[in-house]
């Protein structure tokens, strides 16, 4: 968890001095432990009812996977009979048939990576995919005039963060908090 920044604005409890703020600290670490509990919890509930329902699919699949193998068996079994004047059959419960397709096979020597370069020596660069993105990380690098070309502002601000010392924090021992002043939070802007 560690630092944290919040925009959205919030109500915000009042901290009058530096002990009130590390009692606050110790109240964000106990806060933060109970929601990794939380989420401990949840993800292990995800996880035992994707077990159970894997062990409740997994015989219907495998029932699946053999029908789907026996319409199939029984399509090839019978293609020069059923298919001899059309690809494909429509029955009551759905339809089969063959499909013409075009499969690629790269070579077996140097597979796509070599396919890939003979493209390159040819320069049919349209048959080559390219992920186009604004690399930000370099753009922050930039000046502000070169940034200005672009259109872009750059804006600088003061960052809030905090951390909690795990190391300081006892699972039994948490600071006592006075929630007088306290209003409905969670969150820092």
């Amino acid at each position: 968890m560690g630092s944290q920044n919040r925009s959205k604005s919030v109500d915000a409890i009042v901290i009058k001095d530096l002990r009130d703020a590390n009692r606050v600290l110790g109240e964000i670490a106990q806060l933060q432990r109970s929601l990794d509990a939380i989420e401990m919890d949840r993800q292990e509930s995800i996880a035992r009812i994707k077990r159970s329902s894997e062990a409740f699919a997994a015989p219907r699949r495998a029932r699946l996977e053999a029908l789907v193998a026996g319409l199939s068996l029984f399509a090839l079994e019978n293609k020069a009979i059923l298919f001899a004047k059309r690809r494909g059959l429509d029955l009551t419960f759905g339809a089969l048939g063959f499909r013409r397709v075009r499969a690629l096979r790269p070579p077996v020597r140097g597979g796509w990576a070599g396919v890939l370069q003979k493209i390159k020596e040819l320069g049919a660069t349209e048959a080559i995919r390219v992920r186009e993105d604004v690399n930000r990380a370099v753009l922050r690098g930039w000046s502000v005039r070169r940034l200005a070309q672009l259109g872009i502002e750059s804006v600088r601000s003061d960052l809030f963060w905090y951390d909690v010392k795990w190391d300081n924090m006892s699972q039994n021992v948490m600071p006592t908090t006075d929630h007088s002043e306290t209003t409905q939070s969670g969150e820092v802007s």
